[in-house]
């Protein structure tokens, strides 16, 4: 792949109007990090989805408790699958 994913989610979360630059990989998602709310969330995955990148409502409710490296590598993963 490319396209550097990591790139792609800190763009969209900064297009999303969330403070990012000083986010490192171990910035929480959620709480005490960047604070994403789930409707953020389902957005930030929606921007995967040309990558091929898909949660299900069951994992989407656990995405808030990963870091923003655990996001990406995540996203990653299941990018590299499809």
């Amino acid at each position: 792949m490319s396209t550097d994913l990591r790139e792609v989610v800190v763009d969209a979360l900064r297009n999303m109007h969330f403070e990012v630059d000083s986010a490192t990989d171990e910035t929480p998602l959620g709480d005490g990090g960047l604070e994403l709310e789930s409707l953020s969330l389902s957005e930030l995955v929606m921007q995967l989805d040309s990558f091929g990148v898909e949660f299900s409502d069951e994992e989407m409710e656990k995405l808030a408790e990963m870091t923003l490296g655990e996001f990406t590598e995540e996203a990653k993963r299941r990018a590299a699958v499809n």
